[in-house]
């Protein structure tokens, strides 16, 4: 099902802020997002991680989900994105993988690095924005994008998209899964929100190739513990 939401809703995560997102993993509206590894994940990764090839996998606004220690095990070097130091923080200790803390040259963050030799796993916490290909220390042959899209505002999409770029390969593979929304409004207003599908489409096609590979139910757990079901679609994009 679709996930419903007013305009002003929508309107109000239009304009969420770094601060914003910090604030939500503070009360703890977050947390009970990551106790799975994502579905899709495990049944379409063949799409964009080979086996055994050393594949480099960018998981952008990563929080503490458990998909990057599930692609970890297959073989991935895998890069993340979060602002809240409590979500890189947590992946870690809830998942029992030992890390380092370390300071990244020329940018106000740090980077969390997993200390298993058996776990490639790198979390830069900072602004995502301000990851490079240089911190990284080299190019990414894919993205695994669960939600991360979801909640960038539309004014950002393409900075966000141009970021991704820049720390891609030209070969680079995109697994981009996306919650349906329906906008409500019970003063039944026109608006020219586009849905979710819709702003991929929008997004993407100008510099990419973008197929659509399922739609699915996904169980999801909110803040106050509440589990709903929720639709999800999931695209594979390649950039020109």
């Amino acid at each position: 099902m679709a996930f419903k939401m007013t305009v002003a809703e929508y309107r109000e995560q239009e304009g969420s802020t770094l601060e914003s997102w910090q604030k939500m993993w503070d009360d703890g509206q977050l947390d009970q997002s990551a106790e799975k590894v994502h579905p899709q994940l495990i049944e379409y990764h063949s799409l964009f991680v080979s086996a055994g090839n050393g594949n480099r996998v960018f998981v952008p606004m990563c929080g503490k989900t458990k998909d990057l220690l599930w692609l970890a095990r297959q073989g991935a070097k895998v890069v993340g994105t979060e602002f809240a130091a409590y979500a890189c923080q947590s992946f870690f200790k809830d998942n029992h993988v030992p890390y380092v803390v370390q300071d990244v040259d020329g940018m106000a963050g740090k980077v969390y690095r997993s200390t298993d030799n058996n776990l490639d796993i790198s979390i830069f916490q900072c602004d995502h924005y301000l990851v490079t290909s240089a911190m990284i220390g080299c190019d990414l042959d894919s993205v695994w994008d669960r939600g991360s899209f979801n909640s960038v505002p539309i004014r950002d999409q393409q900075k966000y998209i141009n970021h991704m770029k820049s720390l891609l390969t030209k070969s680079a593979t995109i697994l981009l899964a996306v919650v349906e929304y329906e906008i409500i409004d019970d003063l039944d207003n026109k608006h020219n929100i586009p849905n979710a599908e819709e702003s991929v489409y929008l997004a993407f096609t100008s510099s990419a190739k973008v197929d659509k590979i399922a739609r699915s139910i996904t169980e999801w757990q909110g803040d106050d513990n509440q589990t709903m079901e929720i639709s999800e679609i999931l695209f594979k994009i390649n950039l020109n």
